[in-house]
């Protein structure tokens, strides 16, 4: 747990360094950082991360989950020894979908449906998050390309 809360802490501190557009201050009819078109510019250069809600807490979440179940074991070496896991996963990013199934059948439970009603009040916004969190867990994994 610790691990995971460091990550989420790092990722909280990234997004809040990334600077959007709508965060910048009107001063006498100017942005006081920058002008308008370079604001544009920087908004479209963080992927419009910080004026998205569900893909700040896709990064959140991600970051919290990725190891879940992480047996500290190297997929490599999963791989290896033939486990129950890699075979499962066909050998590919073993322990990162072993989080991200883990993680999602936990996050579907009826115990959860509150917080997911409130972040992802559509059908297409839940689909939307799970892509967001399965791209960023799968990022994880260094050695898959």
């Amino acid at each position: 747990f610790e691990h995971a809360s460091h990550v989420t802490m790092s990722v909280i501190k990234l997004l809040a360094r990334i600077i959007a557009p709508s965060d910048l201050e009107m001063v006498d009819g100017y942005t006081s950082l920058l002008d308008v078109g370079m604001a544009e510019t920087l908004h479209d250069h963080t992927y419009g991360i910080t004026s998205d809600p569900l893909t700040q807490f896709a990064c959140a979440f991600s970051a919290l989950i990725h190891d879940i179940d992480h047996t500290g074991v190297p997929n490599s070496q999963l791989v290896k020894e033939k486990t129950r896991i890699a075979s499962m996963y066909k050998n590919r990013s073993i322990a990162e979908q072993n989080s991200l199934a883990l993680a999602w059948e936990l996050f579907m439970t009826e115990e959860y449906d509150d917080l997911r009603r409130c972040i992802c009040p559509s059908p297409d916004e839940l689909y939307r998050l799970r892509q967001l969190v399965v791209n960023s867990v799968m990022a994880t994994d260094i050695v898959d390309k």
